[in-house]
């Protein structure tokens, strides 16, 4: 079985009260040669009720993750 590899192509961190900061990772992963995966980590939150199946990205990480499926994963028609 081939190894899964996660890799990182953003970072934020956030305030969300004057003691606690989120901290929020996008990462992008190959499930198979014509599948990836975008996944919106956010870690910091005590109450986060509900869940949705959006990723937020910026102009910068999609710049990233078009630079990592071209590459990392061999995608060559990405333009």
């Amino acid at each position: 079985m081939p190894e899964i590899r996660h890799i990182k192509i953003g970072e934020d961190r956030f305030r969300i009260t004057e003691e606690e900061v989120a901290r929020r990772e996008i990462k992008v992963t190959k499930i198979s040669d014509e599948v990836i995966q975008v996944q919106e980590e956010v870690h910091g939150i005590i109450a986060l009720v509900g869940a949705v199946s959006s990723v937020n990205i910026k102009k910068e990480e999609l710049k990233e993750l078009i630079k990592v499926v071209k590459e990392e994963f061999g995608w060559t028609d990405i333009c």
